[in-house]
């Protein structure tokens, strides 16, 4: 149950993973052969710039009312790998609806994830195919204190823990790609952007409690131009904890702003759908 949890959290989680070393904290996460192009915030006229910057990255956020897209995903755990189509319907704010297929196309799980509850189906089980959770429960299986909001920009690819979260430090590294330092309650975040700051390219959490032992890196890439957002086709994660977690995401279909195609109904316990 807890793996299949998991995953699902890890199918929302749609996002890439550009290394599989452990993020350093922030001090460190900036190259020290580069240390003297770091800017660390404490300049008068600094307040400006950091203004400046947080708002490029506050425009990158796709503004939406609802999405669908059908996703192919590979999934490898430390313990088993597997592939998957998933089917996504995101109403904003509200809904989201996950449709889990396998291998000939059969469904394995469906899950609709609302503000304070979590909906399993099951369709292969005889007995006990439908599980009703608080989304307490889904963040006790991660340790992680997210909101629907955060899963919600995950599956639209938005920057994820920067909500009230400090900028501490940018920089531009050797490819001229501006990189910024954030400090939250919960993750250190260093957002990576390209080269006119219209896209986000690497999303890199590491745990503000190092007794944790808990990071994420994340990349995004092959985007397109929906209106003026640009919305990642292709996405990576890789989360470690107690172990690790890959997953590799590519975008098949999607839309915004259209009526919900995955939805399904909740059946009443014990009858099969």
């Amino acid at each position: 149950m807890k793996k299949i949890l998991i995953f699902i959290s890890a199918v929302v989680l749609i996002a890439s993973c550009s290394t599989f070393k452990k993020v350093q904290v922030l001090k460190n996460a900036l190259s020290k052969k580069d240390s003297v192009q770091v800017q660390l915030i404490s300049k008068v006229d600094s307040s400006v710039i950091v203004k400046n910057i947080v708002e490029k990255i506050e425009q990158t956020k796709i503004d939406f009312k609802t999405m669908n897209a059908r996703i192919k995903v590979d999934y490898e755990s430390a313990n088993n790998a597997d592939n998957y189509i998933v089917n996504v319907s995101l109403m904003k704010d509200s809904a989201i609806y996950i449709t889990i297929r396998g291998a000939m196309g059969v469904i394995g799980l469906k899950a609709l994830i609302k503000k304070d509850s979590v909906d399993l189906i099951y369709p292969l089980r005889k007995n006990k195919n439908i599980e009703h959770k608080s989304l307490s429960y889904l963040q006790d299986v991660l340790k992680i204190s997210f909101t629907f909001g955060t899963l919600q920009d995950l599956v639209v690819g938005n920057p994820i823990f920067i909500e009230n979260a400090k900028v501490v430090s940018y920089k531009m590294n050797s490819s001229n790609k501006l990189e910024v330092g954030m400090l939250g309650s919960l993750f250190k975040n260093l957002i990576v952007l390209n080269e006119d700051n219209s896209k986000i390219l690497q999303l890199k959490l590491d745990d503000v409690d190092i007794m944790q032992h808990r990071t994420c890196a994340i990349a995004y890439s092959n985007h397109v131009a929906v209106n003026q957002y640009q919305f990642p086709m292709n996405r990576e994660l890789i989360i470690s904890a107690q172990s690790r977690l890959e997953v590799r995401m590519e975008v098949k279909e999607f839309n915004f702003n259209e009526p919900l195609k995955y939805t399904f109904a909740i059946p009443k316990p014990g009858k099969r759908k």
